[in-house]
């Protein structure tokens, strides 16, 4: 029910606060009947910045509440249980079976108002008592919710829960959460100053030969020096936090990195010992990323077939390799628009030129009728040199498959998806290709984007796209902003789920509403601006981006 627009618990309306929550919980598609299926449950840090600081503290608390018949909880950043404590067997069954489980992510999307979700998304201290908890499961509980943030940076790292079985409140319990809290986020400022120092000494010790290029990353810190800020160019050194999950504990991670403009790094990491998520790279410049040139076998062979997926660059790469300046390109399409014998005679024309390489552009549309024609080519050593371009071979129908089985050498193109370091080099030529005079560069936030879109078009989606950024005023740098709005999001807006799905779309609508003024956008959501900000870019959110 709701009176004037605002819910309503019974007769009376609900605490601002609370009101608002439980606009947020029906945006985001919660209904009051709690699911349990709707709360996901996830792999947490036992050993994370936030717990290693909290432990200490939470001793303390259990010690105080030992006894009693409160619970506490702590969530992390995302909103996932982090930790667990109950005063009471009874307690401890009943809200495991609403879901309260380790590593259970309870915010608003998932089970509607409550102590961690509404301060996680609210970033405010708040009590929820019985009846103003949105989901009928858990107005038996009171309860009393705490966001916990970095000193520094401000941003959320946690929240503290205190929760009894009660409709009512007990006036001690929110000074007491207020004061555990604070002396968590004295702990995380201090590991914080410690992590800080750790790595810096880290990259004072990786940098003592000030000629090598190197970057320490962790948290929210970036070290670099300015070798390595020129030898990452034309990309930026935030584009190595795109590493930083393949570094493992212990041990070297050792890869290649392509950032743009034809240049290839070689890029070596490891950990930053007692840091959570720190590591030290060490650059070295490699070999061009561009496509390289085809090896001299490929010039000498007679027949030559070369597979992929649409887009590809099949044709573009069998005219590298026809060992001619200008290379003939016959299409197979065209016989199905064209008398088949006349067809016939123009290939067998082309073919009989001994000295000639003819390229036989997407045979796989031949009709069969057609095939043995091409099959007494390649099998004739009096005839052209033949590259064949197709499919990929599972593609292929058995008679196309028999012609191609006659060629002598046989080249497959991956798909672009699968070559994600060439990315850069490739988008940067191809810009280059629209205007040879200019030099432009990549931001490593742009990169980012485009390295997890899917590329199902291939080379020529890729160059749809390139053709649009070079229609933008030219500034020299190509930032996420003049990506196409498409393409600035991440694969995470492809993997949302029903409820995160509806949470984006009325951000998108609300977004529309208010023209793209953010603050309107988050008070008609009944958000503060910078939740929305958060929850735009969690969600993959831009300006003009459409619904899904």
């Amino acid at each position: 029910m709701s009176l004037g627009g605002i819910p309503s618990q019974g007769s009376a309306v609900l605490r601002p606060p609370i009101a608002d929550s439980w606009r947020r919980s029906q945006l985001f598609g919660v209904v009051p009947e709690l699911d349990r299926a709707a709360i996901s449950i996830g792999d947490v840090d036992p050993r994370s910045r936030l717990m290693t600081a909290a432990r200490p503290v939470l001793d303390q608390l259990v010690e105080q509440l030992t006894g009693t018949r409160f619970s506490i909880l702590l969530a992390d950043r995302d909103c996932r249980l982090v930790f667990r404590w109950f005063g009471d067997r009874g307690m401890q069954h009943r809200l495991e079976e609403l879901g309260v489980l380790h590593g259970s992510q309870l915010s608003e999307g998932r089970v509607g108002t409550n102590a961690l979700g509404t301060p996680h998304e609210s970033r405010q201290a708040v009590e929820i008592h019985g009846q103003e908890h949105y989901a009928d499961a858990l107005k038996r509980f009171s309860c009393y919710g705490h966001p916990i943030r970095h000193p520094l940076t401000g941003r959320i790292e946690g929240v503290l829960d205190i929760t009894g079985e009660s409709d009512s409140g007990n006036p001690l319990f929110g000074p007491l959460v207020k004061r555990v809290v604070g002396d968590i986020e004295q702990l995380v400022l201090e590991s914080a100053r410690a992590c800080e120092r750790r790595l810096f000494l880290a990259f004072q010790q990786a940098t003592h030969h000030r000629s090598m290029p190197v970057a320490v990353l962790g948290g929210d810190l970036v070290f670099a020096n300015e070798t390595c800020i020129e030898q990452l160019r034309p990309a930026d050194p935030t584009l190595l936090r795109t590493l930083l999950p393949q570094v493992p504990e212990r041990g070297v991670f050792d890869t290649r990195l392509d950032v743009g403009d034809g240049i290839s790094l070689s890029v070596v990491a490891e950990r930053v010992e007692g840091s959570a998520d720190g590591a030290v790279f060490r650059i070295a410049k490699s070999q061009s990323s561009s496509r390289k040139p085809a090896p001299a076998a490929a010039k000498t062979a007679r027949s030559v077939l070369i597979t992929g997926e649409s887009g590809t660059g099949r044709t573009t790469e069998a005219r590298a390799r026809a060992g001619v300046d200008d290379p003939v390109v016959l299409h197979s399409a065209a016989a199905l628009r064209e008398e088949p014998r006349a067809w016939a005679a123009r290939f067998a024309d082309l073919v009989a030129q001994p000295r000639t390489a003819v390229v036989l552009d997407d045979v796989h549309l031949l009709p069969e009728s057609l095939l043995p024609l091409v099959g007494e080519a390649l099998d004739s050593p009096e005839s052209a040199r033949l590259l064949l371009t197709s499919v990929p071979s599972a593609a292929m129908s058995p008679a196309v498959a028999a012609i191609a089985a006659r060629c002598a050498e046989t080249v497959t193109l991956a798909p672009l998806r699968e070559r994600l370091d060439d990315l850069p080099a490739i988008a940067v030529a191809m810009l280059r290709d629209e205007y040879p005079d200019r030099k432009p560069h990549f931001t490593g936030t742009a990169l980012a984007a485009l390295r997890t879109h899917p590329w199902p078009g291939n080379l020529h989606e890729l160059r749809a796209v390139m053709r649009e950024v070079s229609r933008l005023p030219y500034t020299g740098v190509i930032d996420l902003a003049q990506l196409p709005p498409a393409y600035r999001g991440s694969s995470r807006t492809r993997q949302l789920g029903g409820r995160e799905l509806a949470e984006r779309n009325a951000i998108v609508t609300a977004l529309r509403a208010s023209e793209g003024n953010k603050l309107r956008a988050a008070r008609e959501l009944g958000i503060s601006r910078t939740t929305l900000y958060r929850r735009m870019q969690a969600l993959g959110v831009t300006d003009d981006c459409p619904l899904l």
